[in-house]
């Protein structure tokens, strides 16, 4: 029933003529110069001046200026037009664990989505409104929401986005399915509340130039992380005051082939009342690479925060027993974090291996995921993909537990 609901409260959004707005963009159309049906000379004769009858002719001087042919007259300017786009897509997921023990396979729709985008002259509307039948995680408002949903101004160089927006903190995604450890501690595709200003400067090849500054009020609890691993799924916090800054050079041989640089910095205050209310300053840094040569990618990020974001991660607290007291849990404040990976794409395949891993400073606790995938494009509109998860966590050289062993297969379809 609350997936029915779902799905009618997502129709209704799309259907409401308010959002129709959108994303292209006008030009003023180029000047157009009038011809004359005689040719290319009568054209000539006819702007040229004519000095009129000389005195001997009897008749009077003409005036140059009142003979002359008149400019032709400059079409009207176009009005912007209305430009709507409609797309949607869904995730068919299997998944099959081994370890921890407690975990049971399942298959389920993972998430349907359907994106919206209206738009006149340059300014619109955008927004992803996903649903599934149940929470995508225990924090979670409900089984659907609003991914990223925003007003924008789009210019060739430049694009101003007003709403909920995802960050871009670092290296935007692993093109993976199942994601590195960094989406499971809230840094990779989070959606905030504020305004973002994005653009890039340069030309089709050579040296180009992406950039991003980023404020957001208050962060919009709906990323990936688990539950305890971000400031979000603590009861009553919230993240707020995030500011993002972010320079991304690149230099473009021919499309398949470049060079991508990324630094990035970000601030925000972890407002968690358990602190006794105290907010703490968070600081996180992050530098990145990717190469791209032809049919082969490849990239890697190194990651640094300084700051205490959460309570009671990696330790959580253990509860009280018959014959033992609680323990609390216990957080780190420098984090440390790492990805490295590529693909290569040979027809309609795709192999791909991603290595993520986070030392926790404080504490002295490690993860590391293992991910390797083979993935398949049937066609542009539907994906196959089996990914393998490795993913341990050790508190000590040599000691160490599975967090997850299984493998994921999805089938991805959009239109």
């Amino acid at each position: 029933m609350r997936a029915i609901v779902g799905w009618v409260w997502a129709a209704c959004l799309l259907a409401a003529p308010s959002f129709a707005l959108g994303q292209g963009i006008t030009s003023t159309p180029p000047r157009r110069v009038q011809e004359d049906p005689r040719g290319a000379d009568a054209t000539q004769k006819a702007t040229k001046p004519d000095p009129g009858p000389k005195p001997s002719d009897g008749g009077a001087a003409k005036d140059p200026a009142k003979d002359a042919p008149k400019p032709p007259k400059e079409p009207p300017p176009s009005k912007p037009t209305l430009k709507i786009e409609l797309h949607g897509g869904a995730w068919l997921f299997y998944y099959q664990p081994f370890q921890p023990p407690e975990e049971k396979p399942f298959l389920r729709m993972h998430v349907a989505h359907l994106n919206f985008d209206g738009s006149i002259g340059d300014f619109g509307l955008f927004f992803n409104a996903s649903v599934r039948d149940t929470r995508m995680r225990e924090f979670y408002e409900g089984p659907a929401w609003i991914e990223e949903g925003y007003f924008y101004y789009k210019h060739p160089r430049v694009t101003v986005k007003v709403g909920k927006s995802y960050s871009h903190f670092g290296l935007f995604w692993d093109n993976s399915f199942f994601g590195p450890i960094h989406f499971y501690d809230g840094i990779k595709l989070d959606p905030n509340y504020g305004i973002s200003i994005e653009g890039n400067a340069g030309n089709e090849t050579g040296l180009r130039l992406a950039y991003f500054g980023q404020y957001y009020l208050v962060d919009g609890r709906t990323n990936g992380s688990y539950v305890g691993r971000d400031t979000i799924s603590i009861p009553g916090a919230r993240r707020r005051h995030i500011a993002i800054v972010r320079a991304e050079p690149a230099y473009y041989w021919n499309k398949d082939t470049s060079l991508v640089l990324g630094v990035s910095g970000q601030y925000f205050q972890a407002d968690i009342p358990a602190l006794a209310g105290k907010n703490r300053d968070v600081l996180r840094f992050a530098l990145d690479a990717t190469i791209n040569i032809g049919p082969v990618s490849v990239w890697g990020e190194v990651m640094r925060q300084r700051g205490q974001s959460v309570t009671d991660w990696p330790i959580p607290p253990t509860p009280a027993t018959a014959t033992a007291p609680a323990v609390p849990g216990v957080a780190s404040s420098r984090n440390d974090y790492l990805l490295v990976g590529g693909e290569a794409r040979i027809w309609k395949f795709v192999a791909r291996y991603n290595v993520s891993g986070v030392r926790y400073q404080d504490v002295g606790y490690t993860e590391f995921m293992h991910q390797p995938g083979l993935g398949y494009n049937m066609n542009d509109h539907l994906q196959f993909l089996v990914e393998y998860a490795h993913w341990t966590q050790h508190p000590a050289p040599g000691v160490g537990k599975f967090l997850d062993q299984s493998v994921a297969t999805t089938i991805h379809g959009y239109f």
